[in-house]
């Protein structure tokens, strides 16, 4: 197979996979809880939301005291980040001027040197290395606190166990919200 046929059939696979990307449909399920109609269930409903709220509020406090708690890590964390930085960023100079070297070979000497898919005598290609990112304190700071902290402990699941439990029901619905296939 020659090399144009087979630049052309990539390129076609390319396009079909991302027309066949775009045309999916998308969907979003909604939660609806409807609440038992005796005065009982709704009694039983209202300890449920107590129980949910104290959760929550024992969930945000925990939250809160384990992101302080990371805050002394931060500064280290944020200096070893710096300097991973520095080496990701010789490294990445010195492969930037290996690649400039590679180009002005192959701009002035031609082949061997030149690559098959570069338009002789101007390259259109960036380089090939993607520049490192300079980490922030706020970053490393928010990783810690991801790593070491939960912040779901789980209190809308239990919510919605005992809301049914008191003769409540819980009804999903899935609805197609784009690229939606046609109605039958």
């Amino acid at each position: 197979m020659r090399l144009p046929t087979l630049t052309r059939l990539l390129a076609a696979l390319a396009l079909s996979a991302t027309v066949a990307g775009c045309a999916t449909p998308q969907y979003q399920t909604t939660v609806r809880l409807i609440p038992p109609a005796d005065a009982q269930g709704r009694a039983c409903v209202a300890k449920c939301e107590a129980r949910k709220t104290a959760c929550q509020t024992d969930c945000q406090t925990r939250y809160q005291a384990c992101s302080a708690a990371v805050e002394p890590q931060v500064e280290t964390r944020y200096t070893e980040a710096l300097k991973q930085y520095a080496l990701e960023l010789r490294q990445y100079a010195a492969a930037l001027r290996h690649y400039e070297l590679q180009m002005q070979l192959n701009w002035w000497y031609g082949p061997p040197f030149h690559h098959p898919y570069w338009m002789h005598p101007f390259p259109v290609f960036s380089p090939p290395y993607r520049e490192p990112v300079m980490p922030t304190r706020e970053g490393v700071r928010a990783h810690l606190v991801k790593s070491s902290c939960q912040e779901d402990c789980g209190c809308l699941p239990a919510y919605d166990s005992c809301f049914v439990g008191c003769g409540g029901q819980r009804v999903s619905e899935t609805v197609c919200t784009r690229n939606c296939p046609p109605a039958k």
